[in-house]
């Protein structure tokens, strides 16, 4: 997908509804349950035994950036706005960026120990500030001190569309957030969790393989 390049500030392109992403091409991205293989808890396993993980089957995909920030509008359906917890089996709507900090990282597993991930947070109860997490492999994500993710969220006639932002550079988080820069490509994935259906942690949808963004100069 490319990430076009928009003369528009920050607080423009963090507003799912503004004018320049209208004008922006969005890409259907399919999505699937996280397995219960790939589950590390033995608890979670039990749990969620024959119960279907991954209500959202997909979710649409748009980035641009204006030489000092990027941003990803992601709009998928959701019949109900979950914002809070609000029983035992009812968690805060969510989603995430995944972007492999060097190498070619696992996807499904959450990297490696060689090969790390960096995932961009974004939960209908956290505002607009957005987590950043590294990973290094299944059941080892851990939340930075520092996180420079922004993210913006409306719901409306059952759906969501989720704007997430991060400057380009974060040079103070060298090593634990990925590098991006125009003309440049990375790869990336997609992670939503459908709160009403009680998804959370790595019960979640989430795209298999990663996807290519190219940086427009």
């Amino acid at each position: 997908m490319l990430v076009k390049k928009v003369q528009a500030s920050r607080d423009v392109l963090l507003d799912p509804q503004a004018a320049p992403w209208k004008q922006v091409a969005a890409e259907t991205i399919a999505l699937e349950g996280t397995p219960l293989a790939l589950q590390p808890s033995p608890y979670i396993k039990a749990a969620w035994k024959g119960r279907e993980i991954g209500k959202v089957k997909s979710v649409r995909l748009a980035a641009l950036h204006n030489s000092a920030d990027v941003f990803f509008r992601l709009a998928w359906a959701d019949p109900d706005e979950d914002e809070k917890i609000t029983d035992s089996n009812v968690f805060p709507d969510g989603a995430a960026l995944l972007f492999p900090i060097r190498g070619d990282a696992p996807l499904q597993t959450m990297g490696s120990k060689s090969q790390p991930v960096n995932a961009w947070h974004w939960r209908a109860d956290f505002g607009e500030h957005g987590k950043n997490n590294v990973a290094e492999g299944l059941g080892t994500t851990r939340l930075t001190t520092t996180s420079h993710v922004l993210c913006r969220a409306s719901w409306n006639r059952g759906a969501w569309a989720l704007v997430i932002s991060r400057p380009l550079a974060v040079p103070d988080q060298a090593g634990d957030a990925v590098e991006l820069r125009p003309g440049s490509s990375v790869k990336l994935g997609v992670a939503i969790w459908e709160g009403a259906n009680g998804e959370r942690g790595g019960v979640k949808a989430f795209s298999k393989v990663w996807r290519q963004a190219q940086f427009e100069a």
